[in-house]
């Protein structure tokens, strides 16, 4: 028998749901120490390149309406309030500012008039990332592009004036990333970002359980994982929205989870628990693995959908402007 720690990180691929349907539900932990031809993570700064940052500010998140009271955002808002684009007018009663007096109006109607302008809000954007072992595998690397698509949207929303914080976990929280507004701290979130630890086993329900501990004031909650959970990822999900937080999926796998090309007499090593399994990989035994991880896709997928949770499924060869630009654009989640 080789010795599985000799295996090249293309030969250790994805075991779980080879092994029958008692291993389905956590699909395919299988991950290794990756080698120096792998793509490893890298500084996210160095990933999000000048003219993608000048195309995605031009975007905004869309909510469904979860936004805290407040005038600093660029959400539109039922109230009103004093800012620069106007909305209604409404008659002068004595208390009010009487510099927001429309002159005009009162030459054309011989009354004192007030020029409302529609409020602005922010909405609080919670990026809770996977960081365990799992995800730090692939090519390219799972981790790798869960840190630049938290870094993308952390951009998105401190160019509109929406406040962020981040959290990485695995089998736990590890220190959270504090709430702050303005794009000046986008260097503070990617140093963050960069810096997170990569842990053991994912224990999601118990994370998120930790996350809810804490004061959330609502917002808008995204969870960039591989959903390789020891525990309940649904519970976890549950959490957040019985917190009062909107809710969006961002499911990542690697290509070789997704399609295998491994073949032949193979050790398994899962680098999340060191459990070794021998297998003997086939066409059919990958065509029944495929088609388990479709319906794990799908399954999750339907599951997000009657919880009213924004999915969206990745793999780590999409491109950033192909995420935000074209398909988190269709399941409006942001325009």
């Amino acid at each position: 028998m080789a010795d599985p720690s000799r295996s090249s990180p293309l030969q250790i691929v994805r075991r779980a749901l080879l092994l029958g349907s008692g291993r389905a539900r956590t699909l395919v932990r299988t991950a290794v120490h990756a080698s120096p031809d792998d793509d490893q993570i890298r500084p996210t700064g160095e990933l999000l390149s000048a003219s993608f940052l000048h195309r995605l500010e031009r975007l905004n998140l869309l909510t469904r309406g979860l936004v805290i009271q407040g005038l600093t955002g660029e959400h539109r808002s039922r109230r009103h309030a004093s800012s620069t684009e106007f909305a209604d007018f409404r008659k002068y009663v004595p208390g009010d500012d009487f510099r927001r007096i429309d002159w005009n109006a009162f030459a054309r109607l011989d009354g004192l008039f007030l020029k409302q302008t529609e409020a602005k809000e922010d909405v609080t954007v919670h990026l809770l990332v996977d960081s365990s072992q799992s995800m730090n595998w692939g090519v390219p690397n799972k981790l790798a592009f869960a840190r630049r698509l938290a870094a993308a949207l952390g951009f998105l929303a401190l160019a509109r004036f929406d406040a962020v914080t981040a959290v990485c976990f695995a089998d736990r929280l590890y220190d959270r990333f504090p709430l702050v507004r303005g794009r000046a701290q986008i260097l503070r979130l990617l140093s963050y970002l960069d810096q997170a630890p990569v842990g053991g086993a994912t224990r999601m329900q118990r994370a998120v359980d930790e996350y809810c501990n804490g004061a959330l004031g609502g917002g808008i909650a995204f969870v960039i994982t591989d959903l390789l959970s020891e525990d309940d990822w649904e519970a976890g999900i549950v959490s957040l929205l019985r917190e009062g937080l909107e809710v969006v999926v961002l499911h990542v796998l690697a290509p070789q989870e997704l399609q295998p090309t491994v073949e032949g007499d193979l050790e398994l090593l899962d680098s999340e628990t060191g459990d070794v399994v021998e297998i003997v990989v086939g066409d059919q035994a990958r065509r029944a693995y495929e088609q388990r991880v479709q319906d794990w896709c799908a399954s999750v997928a339907s599951f997000c959908h009657r919880s009213e949770v924004g999915y969206l499924a990745l793999d780590t060869t999409v491109s950033l402007e192909e995420v935000f630009l074209n398909r988190l654009r269709l399941r409006r989640i942001v325009r």
